[in-house]
């Protein structure tokens, strides 16, 4: 009797303190999932930003087409063109946001190239392709009676 009295204190004492680390371990565990959900939600965040330019971008361009497209005499659509070159977008729609279109010579076909976030010099360069496109949308329209 005496034996088992002894064997369960050596048990009680070798057991103190394990539910205190059991707490410790599973507060780790817990903050990790936390900081992962948080980790995700920042990066829907910013997924959700960049579709909303995305799409904005993709509206712009389709209105400058479109204008094209109201205007069937060919002297008005190169008017529009050289009007249309190279404009800065309203940084509401757009944070640094620059238009361009250019016609395709000899192929009826239009060009517009809508950048954000970028410097009105790195949109150049994206548009003559001189560096990698990022943080753009590029539409080729074919426009009726163009360049025929």
């Amino acid at each position: 009797m005496a034996r088992a009295r002894f064997r369960r204190r050596v048990s009680r004492k070798l057991q103190d303190g394990m539910a205190l680390l059991e707490a410790l371990i599973s507060l780790l565990i817990f903050s990790i999932a936390v900081l992962g959900l948080i980790g995700i939600q920042a990066n829907m965040v910013t997924n959700t930003t960049e579709a909303q330019f995305r799409s904005t971008a993709t509206y712009i361009a389709q209105q400058k087409i479109g204008r094209f497209w109201a205007n069937p005499s060919g002297v008005v659509r190169i008017d529009l063109v050289e009007e249309e070159t190279s404009q800065e977008i309203d940084p509401n729609l757009l944070p640094s946001g620059y238009s361009t279109v250019s016609s395709l010579a000899g192929t009826g076909t239009l060009r517009v190239t809508v950048t954000w976030g970028v410097s009105e010099e790195e949109h150049l360069k994206q548009v003559s392709g001189e560096i990698p496109r990022f943080n753009n949308v590029t539409i080729d329209a074919r426009v009726m009676e163009w360049d025929e």
